[in-house]
């Protein structure tokens, strides 16, 4: 839960920010960049794009730590970057 009010906190911030600065427009983007960003290193952390050989290949040689810490990171960088995600769609949604 503090991953996913921090990812809030920041989408808010970068909203209001980039609202100030650039307009709505790239308020849109880079809170949709950012948390596509977050997104994407989630997946790649996770190991969620790798073949079914190399997936079963990496379970087989990694220890039940290194599996959770690894799965808590991703789960954790998926949280930040959903709230930005939402807010990106939204906005989107909403005012274009």
């Amino acid at each position: 839960m503090k991953y996913f009010m921090m990812g809030i906190l920041l989408s808010a911030i970068l909203t209001v920010l980039s609202l100030s600065v650039w307009g709505m427009n790239m308020a849109i983007n880079i809170t949709g960049g950012i948390g596509l960003l977050l997104l994407i290193l989630s997946m790649i952390i996770l190991g969620s794009m790798v073949s079914g050989d190399r997936m079963r290949a990496n379970f087989a040689s990694e220890s039940m730590e290194e599996r959770h810490k690894r799965t808590s990171v991703s789960t954790r960088l998926f949280l930040m970057g959903l709230p930005n995600l939402v807010v990106s769609g939204c906005l989107f949604y909403y005012f274009s």
